[in-house]
């Protein structure tokens, strides 16, 4: 807000008495130090003449003459007549700068004319832009703005404007007049050109954000569509207002400026209605979305046509087309305010680009040049639609969020639920089916002979049900396990570990430090890291099993938290002969799981001591 006000202090208008005098006296004025005056009012207009600067000297007097504004002749209004765009005319004013004759240095600006002219001082020709001519046929338009710098000794100036129109929908001159040392005259444009530049930023910033946001998320096209939008915003703003395109390429004819932000608006109104569409997704308004449609398809043809319509056809849809646009969204907002996440800052942001667009459009129908404003209506739009969508991409990305979470928990308590029939069916009829088997079999054995008992090797089948009873024991004990380690990991492991060491009669030693158990006491196993944490407890479970066949005596695990990565350490005595023990230990498994952690693997053997080190990041 403080940044898009700098230009409105940045020159000062003329006193009251002088506004509608054509002969000022500005004698008084310190240049060094003054604003820019703006001199817009008061100027001698003379329809269908082409005056010369010899033509005003010595006094010379037309008649009544009218003294107006530094308007189009389009807007003036008399009790007796009305002008029309197409003709020429010639504006007049003089002005004293200073008390005594020395030398001074001037500076003028104005903004584009409609649309050649010729500009006189003292009676000197300062500047022609196109062609003015009284022949229409001969005229040729340059409209760009003006910036003329000269010297004087003289007391007055004596300023003649001769401009001429052929084509566009308005004729004469527009905005200010301004006159200021060059110094203050350059001040003033820098101010107009901060503006510029920082809503520049500002929108490009947003562009990069949204597409950013799209990458990320190819689903939401809403923003794909809404930094098209921002895009060509972009693209107008080096045209409004201080023209600041002139400082990168060359000025182009006003035709060409004029057909390229013609078709930039078409695109501006086609995405528009895309990112309304794809932001609202309960209902498509396809006759809405059609009307776009067609009006950019036949807007595409509107260059063709002579240009006097052209120019009338291009405002014509830009002003349909911008109305439809508000009072649609505005629809939209209004029928999904329930749903609509960002309501307000939504609402804001229409309501700014609505304000500024129709005080810019009017502006410049006027006469009254409103790029400045057009430029700040951009801003305002792009801060609270951005804030708007922020709001909305949270939104869905929490819902989407809860709708996976809410997705995961079912599917785990339907697993759980799965697991536990599994267990219970398999305890309950395998189980007991092997268990009556078990006591059937030592019934026989303590009745039979050890004839009947070696022909049907009755003892090896006896041991053999014996085994299987006690797998499947292990097999629901494990089971067990691995639902533990999903409520405490630690304890899990722990769990596993013991029971795979007593079943062997091995003695086991579990160390985890402090920070180890700190850390898995303050995250929880859900979602995606299901897989990593099955991960380690696989990895750890065959470094069990490769210590239970290859290891004897007491196994030794220290497990370590730091920095970000875990340290698993675990050493026990071998039970191979030395030249075997490099070649059988099968690491093999433990190798490809810890790869998949991104971890690292050492093995040192010295004598009968093995001691292996694992280190995988979190």
């Amino acid at each position: 807000m403080i940044i898009t006000t700098i230009p409105v202090n940045c020159y000062q208008r003329l006193a009251e008495k002088y506004q509608n005098y054509a002969y000022i006296d500005l004698s008084e004025t310190n240049w060094e130090t003054a604003l820019p005056i703006n001199l817009s009012s008061g100027w001698e207009f003379y329809w269908n003449q082409l005056l010369d600067p010899k033509d005003f000297l010595n006094n010379s007097t037309f008649g009544d003459v009218p003294v107006v504004e530094f308007r189009p002749w389009t807007n003036l209004s008399f009790p007796d007549r009305k002008f029309p765009a197409k003709g020429y005319a010639t504006y007049h004013k003089k002005i004293k700068v200073q008390k005594s004759f020395k030398v001074k240095q001037f500076s003028i600006y104005f903004m584009h004319l409609f649309s050649s002219s010729k500009v006189y001082i003292n009676g000197e020709l300062i500047q022609e832009k196109g062609k003015v001519s009284a022949q229409l046929s001969e005229i040729i338009p340059d409209r760009t703005n003006s910036t003329i710098e000269f010297l004087t000794d003289q007391l007055d100036l004596d300023i003649v404007i001769q401009i001429a129109n052929q084509d566009f929908y308005q004729g004469g001159p527009r905005g200010e007049f301004l006159i200021a040392s060059p110094s203050r005259m350059h001040l003033y444009k820098s101010k107009n050109l901060i503006v510029e530049i920082f809503v520049f930023g500002l929108i490009f910033g947003s562009v990069l954000y949204h597409l950013s946001f799209y990458f990320i998320n190819r689903e939401q096209r809403a923003f794909l569509y809404f930094s098209i939008v921002c895009i060509t915003f972009l693209i107008r703003i080096p045209f409004l207002n201080s023209k600041s395109h002139s400082y990168f390429i060359p000025i182009q004819s006003f035709e060409i400026q004029s057909i390229w932000l013609h078709y930039v608006n078409i695109f501006s109104f086609v995405f528009s209605i895309l990112f309304l569409s794809e932001l609202f997704k309960s209902k498509q308004y396809k006759y809405v979305k059609n009307f776009f449609y067609v009006g950019a398809i036949l807007a595409l043809y509107f260059p063709f046509v002579p240009k006097t319509f052209q120019y009338y056809l291009n405002f014509l849809y830009l002003v349909v087309y911008l109305v439809m646009f508000l009072a649609f969204s505005c629809f939209l907002l209004y029928k999904h305010k329930k749903e609509a996440q960002g309501l307000y800052s939504m609402a804001i942001a229409l309501f700014s680009l609505a304000l500024f667009c129709t005080l810019s459009i009017s502006l410049n129908f006027y006469g009254v040049h409103g790029g400045l404003y057009l430029i700040i209506g951009y801003l305002f739009y792009v801060i609270f639609q951005t804030v708007s969508l922020s709001k909305f991409f949270a939104y869905a990305i929490e819902s989407r969020a809860n709708i996976e979470m809410a997705l995961y928990e079912e599917s785990l308590h339907a697993l759980s639920k799965q697991r536990a029939e599994m267990q219970l069916m398999v305890h309950d009829q395998l189980g007991a089916n092997l268990t009556d088997l078990k006591v059937y079999l030592e019934r026989k054995l303590a009745n039979v002979s050890d004839s009947v008992k070696y022909t049907f090797d009755l003892d090896h089948i006896y041991d053999r049900v014996v085994s299987i009873i006690q797998s499947l024991r292990n097999q629901l004990l494990y089971i067990e396990d691995q639902n533990l380690i999903f409520e405490n990991f630690v304890t899990g492991l722990h769990l596993t570990l013991l029971r795979r060491y007593s079943d062997v009669g091995r003695e086991f030693e579990f160390l985890p430090s402090n920070d180890f158990l700190n850390y898995f006491s303050e995250i929880k196993i859900i979602g995606k890291n299901q897989s990593y944490f099955l991960n380690i407890f696989y990895m750890l479970y065959e470094v069990c099993t490769n210590d239970i066949k290859y290891g004897r005596g007491e196994s030794v695990w220290e497990l370590d938290y730091e920095n970000g990565s875990f340290c698993i350490d675990q050493r026990n005595l071998l039970n191979l002969p030395l030249e075997k023990q490099k070649s059988n230990l099968e690491l093999k498994s433990i190798k490809q799981r810890l790869s998949q952690l991104n971890g690292k693997l050492e093995v040192r053997i010295l004598d009968e001591s093995y001691k292996l080190k694992i280190q995988f990041p979190t």
